[in-house]
């Protein structure tokens, strides 16, 4: 399969953009107050707000139409479609998500909807829990750089879930669904403590807001009004976490965190439909999510100027590399330093990795654990080994963490030469991926040197369409999906706005 320009244009005008504006459904339409013009809201200010901000989000989750989002906002949400797609069913042999599928098939339930890459069919709330945790499991899903947040693995997979419990849902509501479930979730986690580096503070935004979304989302599709998905994020509250020990820890529960929220969301949304009424005030509440989890330290504005004109799709950046996003401003300053100075492996002395502090207690320390990865996910987020591979291979590819990669003496006695130094002007002010300067001292005697600010898959610095194409071959042949079936699934969603059922789609999954 080949993207020609004109394709890739259709499927990824998105990845030169920020914040598309459109004139489509607007939050004043709602009859909504303006926002609060100070950028984050007190206690006492919050105790005073009489409109909680998730009824905003709700009118706008249960308003908004296809005919509503400008163009660069349906490229960026058929973009992030298919990328979670391809994501997920290359993860399909990984051992906690083999245990996950054949854990859920034992525990039976109705038929409604497909486990991507799998003959499976379960309840749609199981069949989103195994999607979207293989769609987090290779870290290779996309982020929401200000705030670190994987919007389309908590959205995708329970669109696509709950579109085929349901049934008729057409393509173009797949889309809208998916630019209103990453806006909501992209909001909410920018306007909690901003500025502010979630992973150093210790929760991890994807499925802790992944719940609410993945809830929201879901009611939206099972046709419920504004005041009902409200009352679903409300049930979601009562379920959310999103603890990041297990990225330091280098266990599953990292990769199992967007399943659990988009279970979780699709259970919510579904008692809400049959009765059961949820929390209110999730977000602004006393004992809403703001409080409970940031302290009152929250931006409103942030939370809801703009809404329903402002869409954050097209501030998405996709991953040219399976690992940890905060790492490949690393990862690019080694390719650059190999490409500029045609370095191979047995010219470095040694090499050094600067970063700031959120980069730095995530994927530089400690040392020792860094250098020789203990685990697949160790090495997803280990700044030394990433770089390893960079220098040695030229490229950063999923056959770099398996537990066969780990063994390989040849990156490990790079790793054994690499240190980690710690550099707090090298943080990004406002929040997201700092910058990383990698230094090599060469055998030769020379020093040199690289800083990358910006990551390669940025709205700022796209990828090209090959790298687009060669991302999504990557994901389907490890797969081992079919050359004729990956091509269907490409044309599928390239051409979504003319799919009539959301279930031919999860058929061209099923293998």
């Amino acid at each position: 399969m080949k993207l020609d320009r004109r394709q890739f244009t259709r499927l990824g005008a998105c990845m030169a953009g920020s914040f598309a504006l459109g004139p489509g459904w607007v939050r004043a339409q709602a009859g909504a107050a303006a926002p609060a013009p100070a950028p984050a809201a007190s206690a006492a200010a919050a105790a005073a707000i009489v409109r909680d901000g998730m009824a905003d989000l709700s009118d706008f989750c249960a308003n908004v139409k296809f005919e509503h989002l400008p163009a660069p906002v349906v490229a960026a949400a058929k973009n992030q479609i298919l990328d979670t797609l391809a994501i997920a069913v290359a993860a399909r042999h990984d051992p906690a998500m083999k245990i996950l599928r054949e854990w859920t098939q034992e525990s039976g339930g109705r038929a409604e909807s497909q486990v991507w890459g799998s003959t499976l069919r379960v309840p749609a709330e199981a069949a989103a829990r195994i999607n979207a945790s293989m769609g987090h499991a290779l870290e290779f899903d996309d982020t929401y750089e200000p705030s670190f947040m994987h919007a389309a693995v908590v959205t995708v997979p329970a669109v696509l879930a709950v579109a085929e419990l349901v049934g008729g849902v057409s393509g173009k509501e797949l889309i809208a669904a998916t630019a209103v479930g990453t806006d909501i979730v992209c909001r909410m986690s920018r306007a909690g403590s901003p500025g502010a580096d979630g992973f150093v503070v210790g929760w991890d935004p994807t499925p802790m807001y992944g719940f609410i979304g993945s809830a929201m989302v879901a009611a939206r599709l099972l046709g419920l009004p504004a005041e009902q998905i409200n009352s679903a994020a409300g049930l979601a509250l009562h379920q959310i976490a999103g603890n990041s020990q297990g990225n330091l820890d280098g266990a599953h529960s990292k990769r199992l965190g967007p399943g659990f929220a988009s279970y979780g969301g699709i259970i919510s949304a579904r008692l809400v439909q049959r009765g059961v009424v949820g929390a209110k005030r999730v977000l602004e509440g006393p004992k809403g999510l703001y409080k409970q989890y940031h302290g009152g330290n929250y931006s409103r504005e942030l939370l809801l100027n703009g809404l329903g004109e402002k869409f954050a799709s097209p501030d998405i950046a996709f991953k040219p590399y399976p690992s940890c996003r905060g790492g490949h401003v690393a990862v690019d300053a080694a390719l650059a330093l190999r490409a500029e100075y045609k370095l191979r492996a047995q010219d470095v002395e040694r090499i050094e990795i600067h970063c700031g502090p959120g980069e730095y207690g995530l994927l530089n320390a400690p040392l020792e654990r860094k250098q020789r990865p203990g685990s697949v996910v160790d090495a997803q987020f280990s700044n030394p080994w990433v770089v390893a591979a960079a220098l040695l291979d030229g490229d950063v590819k999923l056959e770099h963490f398996t537990p066969e990669a780990l063994k390989r003496a040849d990156l490990l006695a790079i790793t054994a030469r690499t240190t980690t130094h710690l550099d707090p002007t090298l943080g990004r002010p406002g929040g997201g991926p700092g910058a990383a300067r990698v230094v090599m001292q060469l055998r030769d005697g020379r020093r040199v040197e690289k800083l990358v600010r910006v990551a390669k898959g940025d709205p700022s610095n796209p990828m090209s369409a090959a790298e687009f194409q060669k991302k999504f071959q990557e994901c389907t042949q490890a797969a081992g999906m079919q050359a004729a079936q990956a091509e269907r699934l490409y044309q599928q969603v390239l051409n979504l706005e003319q799919l009539s059922d959301a279930r031919t789609l999860a058929a061209t999954l099923s293998f």
